[in-house]
């Protein structure tokens, strides 16, 4: 006996579409006579094939259109294959369309029973099952009522009790049960259940991606009659959950993009769809002014910007963890993205051992074994001592201006290698104000981070930034220059998130940054490295950290991804990721500063267009800072806020 209950094999479906109106039977015979009918062939099914386990639940996803419910209905025996074959063992329930068989001028005490002989029930079983029928149905007080006078919710119930009064071998359900109540479809899903329980074997489509997921051990996604993906529900559910948000964000997109080609004029063109381009143009349109957002990449977001793999956002350029103590900036980006509670706390893998950071009590027990604050300041004074800083000694470069805070030790363990492969350079070729702060704690405590207000948005940055510019016309792949060029009359004014030595075409020289590359990894395991950042200490490796993004929301995907960071120079065709704020780079920047301030109507901010490196929290701030000064309104409590690197 086959372990199999269905049985699909490379079935394909048929229709024939009418390429002209017919408007009555004899036209119709007429032009059959004379061969005239014209149709175009259509495949609802291609190919097809499925295999179904005895006691396993399928849901059948896809858009409207995709074919789920013309394969259940080949299933059903309703529908004839074009070509293949489909085997069912057992008996079926189809609940393709509830009530289909009941008569709207019957009563529905009368439809009961006509539908129970519809679906092969005898009357003495209808009348032993007739109560429980009517309770789960709930229509007690309206059985002597006309069908026709039900609402379709009401049509439902009775039709779906009166369908699993006993458990079939096979269930089918197509979407019939999204016209119930909450009530109703709680009943419903139970019922579902205790019958999978019992063994019934369950076909199910539905457009409620989560109620496939909880109800569905394996799911197939069927796309204009084509298998796109079989396999475990939640995998299959969340690739395509990922396919449509795509499909909707490309649609919205190319939808602005029509917008923003005709010609009307805008108030702002603001080059950049990063965290800055993106405050600043939702506050423009809040303000009653027209804006155009263009960027050159093909995505919105900038830097932070994250792509779902399953239910894992990736974060695309590194690893982006939210913290601010401004109450207003935390509180408003909520209003975009639930945040959950993520705090950073990063390892750093060095010799083969790892260590905590930021320096703490846990990271001088692994390195020293000591046990108290006191201990631990001893060492670390102790070796500044005698590097002679706590005699006035001042740091002539990086490496000694690291050494004057934390001792050698812990800067040849743990910052140095770190520091040359992210710089590039030698630590004694980098200049000390590089370093402001290397934090010590005197704690057994690993946040990383201080302030107040920390977490991950639940649905990524990439989400977060949609949202700010759903009412803002936005020009994707689209180079400042060359529309310029093509539509200098379209705009009044500019706000340019670009590199500002770029906006000059580099005349007086480049603005040198650091870039890198980023490999990004599926692993078919659950787990990687147990903690979402690991930095590389040692000289020898050469990417500078490894992230494992499904920690930074607790993804329960059966797999996890990871990106290795490779820390490079940054030149044309690469993007910029950390300013090099040394002395001869400032410079050039205050000459370039210069030009820009005798610039006409263009606004340079952000990090590229300040040659700054900010926080997110601090984008956000000068962006809304720019806002409040142009609308002449207040926007947020502006508080007062560090302007310093996290290095």
């Amino acid at each position: 006996m086959s372990k199999n209950a269905i049985d699909v094999d490379h079935v394909s479906i048929r229709f024939n579409l009418a390429n002209e109106k017919i408007n009555n039977l004899k036209e119709y015979a007429i032009k059959l006579a004379r061969h005239e009918l014209m149709f175009q062939e259509f495949l609802a099914l291609k190919d097809v094939s499925l295999h179904v386990k005895r006691g396993e639940a399928w849901g059948l996803i896809g858009t409207n259109g995709s074919g789920k419910s013309t394969l259940l209905k080949t299933i059903a025996g309703i529908l004839k294959p074009y070509t293949g074959t489909v085997k069912v063992r057992g008996s079926i329930a189809p609940m393709i369309e509830l009530g289909a068989g009941f008569d709207a001028e019957l009563t529905a005490r009368e439809n009961i029973f006509l539908n129970g002989a519809v679906l092969g029930h005898p009357r003495e079983f209808m009348q032993r099952h007739f109560d429980e029928i009517v309770d789960f149905a709930g229509v007690r007080n309206f059985l002597d009522s006309p069908v026709k006078n039900f609402s379709s919710g009401m049509k439902a119930r009775l039709g779906f009790a009166v369908a699993t009064v006993v458990d079939p071998d096979i269930l089918i359900v197509d979407e019939v049960l999204s016209v119930g109540d909450f009530q109703f479809r709680r009943k419903c899903n139970d019922r579902m259940t205790q019958m999978l329980a019992g063994g019934t074997t369950l076909l199910y489509v539905s457009h409620d991606i989560a109620s496939v997921k909880k109800l569905c051990t394996h799911a197939l996604w069927l796309d204009r009659g084509d298998v796109i993906m079989a396999g475990e529900a939640g995998v299959v559910c969340d690739a395509y959950s990922e396919r449509q948000e795509e499909v909707f964000r490309q649609e919205r997109l190319a939808r602005k993009a029509r917008q923003a080609q005709k010609n009307e004029k805008y108030d702002y063109l603001v080059v950049g769809a990063g965290l800055f381009g993106a405050c600043f143009a939702r506050e423009a349109q809040r303000a009653g002014k027209r804006a155009l957002v263009i960027d050159r990449r093909d995505h919105v977001a900038g830097n932070v910007h994250t792509k779902k793999v399953g239910d894992i956002h990736v974060h695309s350029y590194g690893p982006h963890i939210f913290h601010t103590d401004n109450e207003a900036v935390w509180y408003h980006l909520n209003g975009f993205s639930q945040f959950n509670s993520f705090i950073n706390a990063p390892l750093v893998k060095s010799g083969g051992e790892l260590y905590n950071l930021p320096f703490n009590m846990n990271t001088f027990n692994r390195m020293w074994g000591v046990m108290t604050p006191q201990e631990a300041r001893e060492k670390i004074g102790q070796q500044i001592r005698r590097e002679g800083f706590a005699d006035g000694k001042k740091p002539q470069n990086l490496e000694e201006q690291a050494i004057s805070m934390v001792g050698r030790d812990v800067y040849e363990k743990l910052v140095k290698g770190y520091t040359q492969k992210q710089w590039g350079r030698d630590c004694r070729d980098l200049p000390a104000f590089l370093i402001r702060r290397l934090p010590l704690r005197f704690t057994y405590d690993n946040h990383y981070y201080n302030e107040k207000f920390q977490g991950i948005p639940e649905d990524g940055y990439t989400a977060i930034v949609e949202k700010m510019l759903e009412e803002v016309d936005v020009l994707l792949n689209t180079d400042y220059r060359t529309y310029v060029a093509e539509h200098p009359d379209s705009f009044r004014k500019v706000v340019y998130t670009g590199s500002i030595d770029e906006y000059f075409d580099y005349r007086l020289g480049r603005l040198e940054y650091r870039s890198a590359r980023f490999e990004t990894q599926k692993l078919e395991t659950e787990n990687y490295q147990g903690n979402a950042v690991v930095n590389y200490a040692d000289p020898d490796v050469p990417w500078l950290r490894i992230t494992e993004h499904r920690h930074f929301t607790g993804a329960s995907a059966p797999f996890t991804v990871i990106t290795r960071e490779y820390p490079r120079e940054w030149e044309p065709g690469l993007e910029r990721c950390y300013p090099v704020n040394d002395r001869k780079n400032q410079a050039l920047y205050e000459q370039y500063k210069a030009l820009a301030d005798q610039e006409e109507n263009v606004i340079f901010g952000g990090r590229l267009g300040d040659y700054r490196y900010y926080n997110m929290d601090e984008v956000i701030l000068k962006s809304m800072e720019l806002a409040q000064k142009e609308f002449k309104r207040k926007l947020l409590g502006l508080g007062r806020m560090r302007w310093q690197a996290d290095v």
